[in-house]
């Protein structure tokens, strides 16, 4: 992947933001899992915790590890980064608008409201970072 111009420091910072979603998202299962009085923040009122519970294996895998495996990607300018951070970036704006929708619908599961800024970020990312020849 060559870098140009601003993309000098926009990989690298790409890269970090990812790796940082990447524990995010570990440390917010490891929460979820050991103290569950939490879950109550990111479920809707009335719906059992295995609503919520269900989402850890797509998470972990498509969310968390589509994060990781997209900054190492981008960190050392591998050409199937990109494709991993457009897969990535689709999964995680598809649970962020989930995110989004559950307080509004439910009145509840308030918590899920901190993932609003990946649909900002991820798509610009995807967009500032397609290959060259898609310019």
């Amino acid at each position: 992947m060559p870098v140009a111009g601003a993309r000098r420091y926009l990989v690298p910072a790409a890269s970090a933001y990812l790796f940082l979603q990447a524990v995010a998202v570990a440390a917010w299962w490891m929460l979820l899992i050991s103290v569950p009085a939490s879950r109550a923040l990111f479920r809707a009122p009335t719906a059992p915790d295995s609503t919520l519970l269900a989402f850890w294996l797509p998470d972990s895998l498509l969310y968390g590890g589509g994060s990781a495996l997209a900054a190492y990607g981008l960190a050392r300018r591998r050409r199937w980064a990109w494709g991993v951070l457009c897969v990535h970036s689709g999964a995680a704006c598809y649970a962020a608008l989930y995110g989004l929708a559950l307080p509004l619908l439910s009145g509840g599961g308030v918590g899920s409201l901190l993932m609003a800024p990946v649909l900002l970020v991820l798509p610009i990312l995807v967009w500032a970072l397609r290959p060259a020849g898609d310019r």
